[in-house]
């Protein structure tokens, strides 16, 4: 009994804690988390529930007797495990405020909503009224909603994602970098979109029940919307381009937008959605993520277990950096992996792959020319995968100093002129009375 008070008192204290208002919180008025709630913002039961995602397994039935343990009602449950990531009809009571992901033809309202704004580049950044763009990807939820509350999560669409970027972080995608963006989060969209379809996922088994709801041209359309902007069945890309041509920045908008499409419609995102990965070390480390030898088990003998093969289960888009340093028996080695991971044939066992890198910097250590990936002596398992190549070829990282970016620029592609030489060696420490700076740590 003590057991089952201390449950009741902690599910309590949460939501307590999570939705007390601000001006019972805060004595600063400082408080941010709490900047969207208004006055006619409900509080009711129901209300509560919404925002939490609260799937049914979380709701206790009434108990009967005191003699029934709550715990045993919560592990006894039968209810999928799906139910933790979409809203529900099952959830207490009805909710028609919310229709986030319930149906099969919903699904392909919203993922056809983040198309909305026009394909064309040269419209991306012109000054545009963007909360008209928000609510007619969200209007396309539900007619229900019509003369309600705008709900807190708004469907985002392609263009309001680059835009709110170059708002926030002062960072604009070139017309390449944008392709880039824009192949990655379609590609995505249309992975969650194969996965409703297929009963076999996760996803698929939630929404089989309303299958029969979509016509066939619903699901043709909107994937011929997906595959015109850049949409692959396996993305296999090669993003490529010097040194501050902007490949990490593609990425991780992309990343940002399949983020907020996920927050937006209830699909539970996870650390590992978008996998981080490097061949080096210190590239890795650099945003956070690990070596793809370590991901991947690739140094791994024995075979794979089922926690190993578990650690991928949520993985929806890997990205690879440093892909130059990788020797062919490596990546050959990935994807036998990769195969073994997801049980599958397709190339590196089906994933959706972005790798990044820069062939004209160093080549693999001591590989053999049998060994790199763009020889034509090697097993070109590299050449007979990759379905995409972007070449970026901006300078986003000199743009304080764009003659030092250009000359790099010009070495990258090997055409350094006489006075980019003589520049270069100008600047040689010991020479003309340079020094290393005083503040460079170690000095």
């Amino acid at each position: 009994m003590k057991q089952n008070i201390t449950r009741g008192h902690l599910l309590f204290l949460f939501l307590l804690f999570f939705f007390i208002r601000e001006d019972e919180w805060s004595d600063d008025g400082s408080d941010l988390d709490f900047d969207n709630m208004h006055e006619h913002d409900e509080y009711s039961h129901s209300e509560i529930i919404n925002r939490c995602s609260f799937g049914s397994k979380h709701i206790i039935n009434a108990r009967l007797s005191s003699q029934t343990s709550l715990q045993d009602q919560v592990e006894s449950s039968t209810h999928d495990s799906t139910n933790q990531c979409f809203y529900s009809k099952e959830f207490a009571g009805h909710h028609e405020q919310d229709e986030m992901i319930k149906t099969f033809p919903t699904m392909l309202k919203l993922i056809s909503g983040t198309l909305v704004g026009g394909v064309k580049y040269s419209d991306l950044y012109i000054d545009s009224n963007e909360n008209e763009e928000i609510t007619s990807a969200n209007s396309l939820v539900s007619k229900k909603d019509h003369g309600k509350r705008p709900k807190e999560h708004r469907i985002p669409t392609l263009h309001q994602i680059a835009r709110k970027v170059a708002k926030l972080e002062k960072t604009q995608l070139d017309e390449k970098q944008y392709i880039a963006y824009e192949m990655i989060a379609c590609t995505f969209l249309l992975g969650l979109l194969n996965d409703g379809t297929d009963k076999n996922t996760k996803l698929g088994a939630y929404l089989q029940q309303t299958m029969d709801i979509a016509t066939t041209s619903d699901v043709i359309d909107v994937t011929k919307k997906l595959k015109a902007r850049g949409g692959q069945d396996q993305l296999l890309m090669f993003l490529t381009g010097p040194a501050g041509s902007g490949k990490s920045t593609a990425m991780k908008i992309a990343q940002q937008f399949c983020y907020e499409f996920c927050i937006a419609v209830g699909i539970m995102w996870g650390d590992k959605t978008f996998l981080f990965t490097a061949y080096t070390g210190s590239a890795s480390s650099l945003f956070g993520g690990v070596t793809i030898s370590k991901a991947a088990f690739l140094n791994q003998r024995k075979q794979l277990s089922v926690d190993d093969i578990n650690e991928w289960k949520d993985v929806r888009i890997v990205i690879i950096d440093e892909v130059s340093f990788m020797s062919d028996s490596i990546l050959m080695t990935l994807d036998r992996k990769l195969k073994d991971i997801r049980n599958c044939s397709l190339p590196f066992g089906g994933f959706l792959i972005v790798f990044a890198g820069d062939f004209r910097q160093l080549e693999a250590i001591g590989a053999k020319d049998t060994e790199l990936l763009f020889s034509s002596l090697s097993s070109q398992h590299w050449d007979n995968c990759i379905n995409a190549v972007i070449i970026l070829d901006n300078e986003h990282r000199f743009k304080e100093d764009p003659e030092y970016g250009q000359m790099l620029k010009r070495m990258w592609s090997g055409d350094l002129t006489k006075d980019d030489r003589m520049r270069i060696n100008s600047r040689v420490l010991g020479t003309s009375g340079l020094e290393v700076p005083h503040n460079f740590a170690g000095k």
